[in-house]
């Protein structure tokens, strides 16, 4: 089965900002691994199937998905002429990007990365993508700042075709619970204390933890452990390789038997039953 493919070509993603182009088949390992780009892909023709943060996810024509940096991507099934037109966006625009009020809602598309578009919202937003392949490649002056403007009408759009009530405002408790669950799916396997993020953003842990809850309706320590949950139920599926132990150093868990109360107080089941009670799973 053939490797390669565009979104791991990360010098040409580095130094080209933005890649634009038609894209014949799905990225695939043999174990998960982790985007470490923004992706957009508009399905042409075809479908396919595969884990997104351990939840099944299907494309299908029509469907656009938004995929955003350090998500795990596995199990990819797809069809022979399964076909997408594809943005991979560098981490450095995308750091501009997500400070732009188009973007103020981003982080919904972690949990729900898909759209499923009308024909005529997807007429509308084909044409849009090709518009911006064919701005990123001219020679214009101006052809950067074109693209991240165009980019600004795609997620306005998007918004409004996901029935997001776009209001023209950034908050800031907004923007720091952004920030926050950036760095959180950057760094969950070295940091799992509320007071490191805490200082990162620069707010007393007190007022941090208070913030997250009423912006995600979440606590941060939730969101600290429901992350190293997906990502250990990733390890220990994908990686059959590995032991439990060293599933439990990779996400930061300086003793194993940390780890397995941990896992079993979020799961109900120990790592090894867990692992034991997929083994015979129905693929995708």
């Amino acid at each position: 089965m053939k490797l390669s493919h565009v979104v791991w070509e990360s010098e040409r993603i580095s130094q080209q900002e933005i890649i634009i182009e038609e894209v014949h088949g799905f990225p695939t390992r043999k174990e998960a691994f982790q985007m470490q780009n923004m992706t957009i892909g508009l399905c042409l023709k075809g479908s396919a199937s595969f884990r997104y943060d351990m939840s099944v996810r299907t494309m299908q024509p029509h469907c656009l998905g938004v995929m955003l940096p350090f998500h795990a991507i596995s199990d990819g099934h797809w069809t022979d002429d399964y076909t997408t037109l594809l943005i991979i966006v560098s981490a450095t625009m995308y750091d501009e990007l997500i400070t732009r009020d188009a973007f103020r809602d981003y982080i919904k598309y972690a949990e729900q990365p898909e759209i499923n578009l009308s024909d005529e919202q997807f007429d509308k937003i084909y044409n849009l993508l090709v518009t911006i392949r064919n701005v990123n490649s001219s020679s214009h002056a101006k052809r950067r700042d074109m693209v991240v403007n165009l980019l600004d009408v795609l997620f306005y759009g998007l918004a409004l075709y996901r029935g997001d009530e776009v209001t023209g405002s950034n908050s800031r408790n907004e923007q720091l619970y952004s920030r926050f669950y950036d760095l959180l799916m950057a760094h969950y396997a070295h940091h799992h204390e509320i007071d490191w993020y805490a200082e990162q953003l620069r707010l007393t842990p007190k007022y941090f933890s208070a913030l997250i809850r009423q912006t995600s309706g979440k606590s941060a320590a939730q969101w600290i452990n429901s992350v190293l949950v997906m990502q250990a139920k990733r390890l220990l599926l994908s990686r059959r390789d590995m032991t439990v132990q060293q599933v439990a150093y990779e996400l930061g868990f300086r003793e194993n038997a940390t780890f397995c109360r941990f896992f079993k107080s979020q799961t109900g089941l120990r790592p090894t039953e867990y692992r034991e009670s997929e083994k015979n799973a129905i693929g995708i």
